[in-house]
């Protein structure tokens, strides 16, 4: 009897979360905090935003990137676009889930101007006049970010795991580690719940990013 639940619970993930062999599209949603506020009295440059997380070929466990079709065939733009892979009821990796439009880079870095904006900064060009008079000079390198599932008995885990670190130019010394991971248990991981847990994981991560930036004034 427990098997033929397990089975039934098991297709039902399957069935619900559409067809899991194709790529699937997202829309993240942007921060609540759109527009940078004139009266900011402080100002930062961000000179990039690296993603340098690593796809695996075939990883051991699913919170390590990868892509449909493998690594040779893919490009550039699918690592920058990809967040996830889908899986059957078995837990094999199919389907990738991409961003349909901007990167991960661009998303992150949409959070960081947020928080910079939250945290008193206004953010400004990198030229070289704003270079030597800005407060904050800063590079980004996103380390981790995926969501991945993980299959119980009764239920599936869905998990959003986002990871950067942010190095200062005026302080070379001093690092800004900011992480944070989001699960939730469903009984069917459908398309918008690969959304709604990945803008929960960019609206922790941003508060968390607003706290430090505050630590570190």
């Amino acid at each position: 009897m427990n098997r033929i639940l397990m089975a039934s619970l098991l297709m039902l993930v399957v069935v619900l979360s559409g067809c899991v062999t194709t790529r699937g599209l997202v829309t993240l949603a942007d921060p609540k905090v759109t527009a940078q506020p004139e009266n900011l009295n402080k100002t930062a440059i961000i000179k990039i935003v690296e993603d340098d997380r690593v796809f695996e070929e075939k990883p051991k466990t699913p919170n390590i990137p990868s892509l449909k079709g493998g690594l040779e065939k893919a490009t550039a733009d699918d690592k920058a676009k990809a967040i996830a892979r889908k899986r059957n009821g078995y837990g094999k990796a199919l389907g990738d889930i991409m961003l349909r439009d901007g990167t991960v880079a661009s998303t992150v870095e949409k959070r960081v101007v947020s928080a910079l904006n939250q945290s008193g900064y206004r953010v400004v060009p990198a030229s070289e006049a704003n270079y030597q008079n800005a407060d904050l000079v800063i590079s980004v390198k996103i380390d981790k970010f995926w969501s991945w599932v993980e299959l119980g008995f009764w239920a599936a885990k869905l998990n959003t795991e986002i990871e950067t670190t942010i190095l200062n130019d005026k302080e070379p010394a001093k690092k800004i580690v900011v992480e944070t991971k989001i699960t939730k248990s469903l009984q069917a991981v459908t398309g918008a719940m690969w959304i709604k847990n990945t803008n929960l994981a960019l609206d922790d991560y941003e508060a968390k990013l607003v706290n430090k930036l505050k630590e570190n004034n």
